[in-house]
């Protein structure tokens, strides 16, 4: 990764935002992009450049660094902007009811998200600053048929950080794991191993009467604690197991923990 964009709206959680996105930086050897949209086109360019710079604390994070002005819908101009500067990556902060340009909250953040073509991390407000490296990473099976994006994208953030990878697999009732579940979980398996992922299989039945599996995600992350929760941006074509409701509740998990939002 070259190019690590990070959104700022001038709030606290942007801050955040640029904080992992420098973390991530420093760790690949990339510089971040500063993105910024303005409800409309302003004459003072400069001035609102020199503001974000000094409000994201981008000089004190020692990485190289570009700015990104846009103006207008920023469901719109975001997408547009990442790929004019061939952004690699981007970290979204989030408040949860409120956030990017006081609209960014709940479906809003995944309708962002899904737009962007690239991958993402959600950061919230009370999500813990960034570690010295990425120890552990929660991964929910999922029955996507281009599940394999997902196994080889996190396969790479877990031999950069050297992290273990926790393979959490939900059973729902009395019935076996659907076929695509199944085969996903042996793809999973033989894909890690073939590249030296450390990993742990977690096979469990639900314990959350909830008709989509975020519930008994959530409760199992909050039991064990973890750095990273990958997920993928995209609903799979079942649209049963990770639907929007379930993407949105992960996304905004009550840890705070970062969520990996893989692009197909």
């Amino acid at each position: 990764m070259k190019v690590i964009s990070a959104l700022i709206d001038f709030t606290e959680t942007s801050k955040k935002a640029v904080q992992y996105a420098a973390w991530i930086a420093k760790h690949e050897g990339a510089k971040v992009n500063l993105v910024h949209i303005e409800a409309s086109k302003s004459d003072n360019q400069e001035e609102i450049e020199n503001r974000l710079i000094d409000f994201s604390g981008i000089e004190d994070q020692n990485v190289p660094y570009t700015v990104s002005l846009g103006d207008g819908n920023y469901l719109k101009k975001i997408p547009k902007l990442l790929q004019r500067n061939q952004a690699d990556f981007v970290v979204i902060g989030t408040h949860g009811v409120k956030g990017i340009f006081q609209t960014l909250f709940g479906a809003n953040v995944l309708i962002l998200v899904q737009s962007l073509g690239i991958s993402a991390l959600v950061v919230q407000d009370h999500t813990p600053a960034p570690p010295s490296k990425a120890k552990s990473i929660l991964f929910p099976l999922a029955p996507h048929h281009d599940f394999n994006v997902k196994i080889d994208q996190t396969a790479y953030w877990a031999k950069s950080w050297d992290a273990r990878v926790d393979v959490f697999c939900l059973f729902k009732g009395d019935d076996s794991l659907p076929d695509n579940i199944a085969h996903n979980l042996e793809l999973t398996k033989t894909t890690f191993t073939k590249e030296g992922v450390r990993f742990v299989t977690t096979l469990q039945d639900s314990k959350v009467y909830s008709v989509g599996y975020s519930k008994d995600i959530i409760a199992y992350a909050d039991d064990k604690g973890f750095d990273l929760l990958a997920i993928m941006s995209q609903n799979s074509e079942e649209n049963q197991y990770f639907g929007n409701v379930d993407k949105t509740n992960l996304i905004l998990n009550p840890k705070g923990i970062p969520v990996l939002c893989i692009a197909e």
